[in-house]
């Protein structure tokens, strides 16, 4: 069975019929359906209407797929066409869609989504550091256990993200973005993790794709929790934060908002949105 509690709108398309929350969701809002098997999932963003890297999206959902070496039931084509259905029926233009499937069966909704204010990118955001590792970090499978973890460590500690530290100790992503450090001695450079210890964000590649033309070299050399105190700036990316300056690690104070190798991927990324919306 897969349940959640995370739709936002009153139509759910399920297995390709528009269906109403009404009748889906049971009290507390959680929508429970037959799917059997694990469920792999995308967030898509859109703006204006218009899903952004949606092609990206798909080709990491098929992905996905291929390391259970089973097959997607569901093509970009359709997907666009229940995208515009949903986004006509909720009367919305501006959200996340999220579909989860088990590859026979899949349902696609309006997730609740928080879209950070200037303030954010102006002051950066606090994180913690949790040790934990998501197995098969590459597939977006959607785990409840991890979740749940996940957003107790968060609300425990009063913080925007999670970052990831593996039993080696090597920083490897934030629970629901992709983490990159700008250190001291080396200020032209931004180094993440390599692509074989973290889920690939569509926005992860977008960033890493901008930085040459931007003067910025890439070094994917996953960081050791014990060099964070050489590190001049830490940022994240996701689907809903676009380029997310970091203002707090646990006890460790950054002014990466503020950092000039920052300000650089967070401009030339805006810019890459705008030409993706057109």
């Amino acid at each position: 069975m897969l349940s959640f509690n995370d739709n936002d709108a009153q139509y759910i398309i399920v297995n390709g019929e528009l269906e109403s929350r009404d009748a889906l969701e049971s009290d507390g809002g959680t929508v429970t359906l037959p799917f059997e098997g694990s469920v792999v999932y995308e967030v898509i963003r859109f703006m204006g209407g218009k899903g952004l890297f949606v092609e990206d999206h798909f080709e990491r959902l098929k992905k996905s797929f291929v390391l259970q070496d089973t097959e997607c039931g569901i093509d970009i084509n359709h997907f666009n066409e229940y995208a515009s259905v949903l986004l006509s029926a909720n009367e919305q233009t501006d959200c996340n869609l999220k579909i989860m499937t088990t590859g026979s069966d899949f349902v696609i909704y309006l997730s609740k989504k928080f879209y950070p204010g200037e303030e954010y990118y102006k002051n950066g955001v606090d994180t913690a550091c949790i040790q934990i590792e998501r197995p098969s970090p590459n597939a977006k499978i959607r785990r409840t256990e991890y979740i749940e973890r996940i957003d107790e460590f968060k609300r425990t500690n009063g913080v925007f993200e999670a970052i990831l530290m593996n039993r080696d100790g090597f920083i490897t992503e934030g629970s629901r973005s992709n983490f990159f450090a700008v250190m001291k001695d080396r200020k032209d450079t931004v180094r993440t993790a390599p692509s074989d210890m973290v889920l690939e964000g569509v926005m992860r590649k977008y960033v890493i794709d901008i930085c040459p033309a931007a003067g910025i070299n890439i070094s994917f050399e996953p960081l050791k929790y014990s060099e964070l105190a050489n590190a001049e700036a830490l940022f994240l990316t996701g689907t809903s934060i676009n380029v997310l300056p970091i203002a707090v690690l646990d006890d460790m104070k950054y002014g990466s908002s503020e950092n000039i190798t920052v300000r650089k991927i967070m401009n030339a990324f805006n810019d890459h949105i705008k030409e993706a919306r057109t």
